[in-house]
């Protein structure tokens, strides 16, 4: 028998493959306690609503990046200009595997985005908070020379909201390796902008 915290995994894993292959909203509660094999009133048991199931998938998608984020704050030998790309590339990396031919899960995260503007709220100051920490260790070691730590790490966010946001990482106008490219050149200017003169 599965335990409590094992049912709900299972749950937020057919719902996620559900949501991938036919979208959020045209996917029942009924649907998802099929595929699980149980009644739609024991799922119940579990999430309230397919809203809290996809808020719970994409809470788990947003702490991989961050995740992530932190693993790049961690990593010795590298320099803070380094450090900023690398933690470029691993956020647009991540987004792209999330969401590699899943042109579905846009739906989800469109409708997280409008509903839930909390939780992506939550994800971009953990984001700025990151980046803040990048500049403070450019400060400290002479490479940069940022004023205004808490300004200059939300305006570099903006700028790289391309590479983050997985409607904008997936659009069909730039392969992959095209935005690696784009993301190399937009963090290369901003650290020329942010370089101690």
């Amino acid at each position: 028998m599965n335990t409590s915290s094992e049912t709900k995994q299972q749950i937020i894993d057919v719902a996620d493959k559900r949501f991938r292959r036919y979208g959020f909203g045209k996917t029942t509660m009924a649907e998802i306690a099929k595929d699980c094999n149980m009644s739609a009133a024991n799922l119940y048991r579990y999430f309230e609503n397919k809203e809290t199931i996809g808020v719970t998938i994409c809470q788990m998608c947003l702490s991989e990046k961050e995740t992530l984020g932190k693993e790049v704050l961690k990593r010795e030998g590298l320099n803070a200009a380094a450090r900023l790309e690398t933690f470029f590339f691993e956020i647009l990396q991540a987004t792209h595997n999330l969401c590699a031919n899943d042109h579905h899960l846009f739906e989800l995260v469109a409708f997280i985005s409008k509903e839930h503007v909390g939780l992506v709220k939550r994800h971009q100051e953990t984001l700025r908070a990151f980046l803040a920490e990048i500049l403070a260790e450019g400060n400290r070691g002479g490479e940069f020379e940022v004023a205004d730590i808490v300004s200059t790490a939300d305006t570099i966010l903006l700028a790289m909201v391309h590479f983050c946001y997985p409607p904008l990482v997936m659009m069909e106008t730039y392969s992959f390796e095209q935005l690696v490219q784009a993301e190399k050149a937009v963090v290369t200017l901003l650290v020329q902008g942010l370089a101690k003169h």
